[in-house]
């Protein structure tokens, strides 16, 4: 251990004294050298009658201008070969004027004083380095987390333009087609359009049905207009009927309006963990938490399916790629300084629980300690 440490000393010394700060420190310090000596040779009245006592100290301040130089640019290495030098510049003289046993500890305390400084200068810059680093991994992560909602932006228009083109724009030229075969049917004969009419209100609703589900993907009106709950209600029902699982809603605490932000975060989040559900878990049953506290709620949706190892390859290349809407959810927790654990297992089913800060009203009221457990279809 020692040989190693004397080796590293050795190799920063060696890159140390080819450095041009360490000359700048050696002219220093031959500068306020030559100044010591004349200061202290000097047969000026005034000098020797104000400073005679005081000289070897004023010196060994004016020192301390080489050496904090050098622990700035050069780090330990500079402090240590800078201290060395002045030591053995300063050390004749300073025998020469040690009067006694006093005079002795009182210079050998003064030799200390450099190492207490560069302490302070070292942890000092290394604290500003440390605070400098993170502030450039937040500024990296946040110009990540801008490219992600970036490229999440444009998978989802992509995939409203796709829903657009393949369904909404095949069903309105299917009504076309079949308005414009009225018009050359022939004779007008009510009978005889009459299915082709009955055809055209068939598609025409179902295509409203169609844009209506894509309103409600984009923005339900309902989480607007009723709040949190009931719009999770909505998701659990058509969860129901479009994939057949059993999905219901458990609530605790006193249900209320929570801020846009976080009902729009917590409805997001159980629709995409909903929609992983119906996608990945193969499960029969899926259970949707809410617990209203007066700071915060706690989201949490866990189903009975076949789970996934989070260590897996497969699983967690999915989840980097953005299969699993990991990443989304993340980021709309950590815009609210929320927290988020997805935790599973294989044939164990999946949990997924987000807990976001909320914002009361002056005038709300907190929540009871036993509000009780209710259940909604």
């Amino acid at each position: 251990m020692p040989s190693s440490v004397a080796a590293r000393l050795k190799e920063h010394m060696r890159q140390t004294l080819p450095s041009k700060h360490w000359w700048v420190t050696v002219a220093l310090v031959v500068i306020i050298t030559v100044f010591y000596w004349q200061f202290c040779d000097s047969r000026f009245s005034l000098t020797q009658y104000f400073f005679f006592e005081l000289r070897n100290d004023l010196v060994g301040v004016l020192y301390l201008i080489p050496f904090v130089y050098a622990t700035l640019t050069l780090r330990l290495s500079g402090a240590i070969a800078s201290w060395l030098l002045i030591c053995a510049v300063a050390a004749p003289r300073l025998a020469r004027y040690s009067l006694g046993l006093d005079s002795s500890v009182h210079n050998a305390a003064n030799l200390s004083v450099p190492f207490l400084i560069a302490l302070v200068v070292l942890l000092e810059m290394r604290w500003r380095e440390r605070h400098r680093q993170l502030m450039i991994e937040r500024e990296n992560e946040r110009r990540m987390q801008i490219e992600r909602v970036f490229a999440a932006q444009e998978s989802e228009r992509q995939r409203i333009s796709q829903g657009l083109h393949d369904d909404v724009l095949q069903r309105l030229l299917s009504i076309a087609y079949m308005a414009e075969s009225l018009g050359t049917a022939g004779p007008w004969d009510p009978a005889s359009i009459q299915p082709q009419s009955f055809a055209i209100r068939d598609e025409s609703i179902r295509l409203s049905d169609e844009l209506r589900r894509l309103s409600y993907d984009l923005r339900p009106s309902i989480l607007d207009n009723l709040g949190l709950l009931p719009a999770v209600n909505w998701l659990c029902v058509r969860m129901r009927n479009e994939s057949g699982i059993n999905t219901r809603v458990v609530t605790r605490g006193e249900t209320r309006r929570l801020p846009d932000a976080v009902e729009t975060a917590a409805f997001r989040i159980a629709q995409e963990a909903l929609h992983n559900v119906a996608r990945h878990s193969q499960a029969t049953e899926t259970v949707v938490s809410l617990l209203f506290n007066p700071d915060h709620i706690v989201l949490e949706v866990s189903d009975n399916g076949v789970g996934f190892s989070p260590g897996h390859a497969t699983t967690t290349r999915a989840v980097l790629d953005g299969h699993l809407g990991l990443s989304g959810m993340k980021e709309r927790v950590a815009s609210l300084q929320g927290n988020l654990t997805i935790r599973s297992r294989p044939n164990e089913g999946t949990r997924v629980r987000a807990r976001l800060p909320v914002k009361l009203p002056p005038h709300a009221e907190a929540a009871g300690d036993n509000p009780g457990l209710r259940t909604a279809a």
